[in-house]
């Protein structure tokens, strides 16, 4: 049997070695969160890749398998990787790495960019990561940094984010503010976010760290 075998008619690929692995500590973690939401059998952990030219941010949630997913199984589950993140994610590990807002799952991956290759980039995506995200993230919510341009910060906002009620006074008065107080070359951010399809219409609480679940 070849490495990879194409199953039908989901047209999904099984990968028999383990490209994508997850420590037993963050196996646990992901069959404990499963047992708490009683997500059926056929239910695999959905992992996507999300970000920027010089820095990537890691999505997880329970889902059903897709046309063209790559399944990868780990140990009791399936992950379940589309084709655009299964090649960004070739040689990861994935760990789940307890902290004082509750843990959360840690990607290390070979695979990240060169921040160097953007020096105004890589500096907005350092507020964004030290100052603005630790915060948004305790409602439920993420930011991601897609592009600059011409003193323009391109963002997409995720999770609690998307769809918020107070998603202006997030993006003018707390992201815009912070990160033009700290980087001179930002004039404006430019929210990209396709609100409309958001889940949460307003913010919820959230255990902290990139668990999706």
């Amino acid at each position: 049997m070849s490495e990879e075998e194409v199953q039908s008619p989901l047209q999904h690929m099984v990968v028999d070695t383990k490209p994508i692995t997850f420590t037993t500590s963050a196996a646990m973690k992901v069959l404990e969160f499963a047992e708490s939401n009683e997500q059926s059998d056929n239910i695999g952990l959905r992992v996507y890749v999300q970000g920027g030219r010089t820095s990537y941010e890691y999505g997880f949630k329970f889902d059903e398998r897709r046309e063209n997913d790559v399944v990868v199984p780990q140990e009791g589950f399936e992950l379940l990787v589309d084709g655009f993140s299964f090649h960004l994610l070739r040689g990861a590990s994935v760990d789940f790495v307890q902290s004082m807002s509750g843990g959360g799952f840690s990607v290390d991956n070979p695979n990240e960019p060169n921040p160097s290759s953007d020096p105004l980039f890589a500096r907005v995506q350092r507020v964004i990561d030290d100052q603005i995200n630790p915060g948004v993230q305790t409602h439920g919510g993420h930011v991601t940094l897609l592009e600059v341009k011409e003193g323009v910060a391109y963002v997409e906002l995720g999770g609690g984010c998307q769809g918020c009620g107070m998603v202006d006074v997030t993006l003018k008065q707390g992201i815009e503010r912070m990160l033009k107080e700290q980087i001179p070359e930002i004039e404006s951010v430019y929210d990209t976010t396709d609100h409309a399809s958001g889940q949460n219409p307003y913010f919820t609480q959230g255990k902290g760290g990139s668990v999706n679940v």
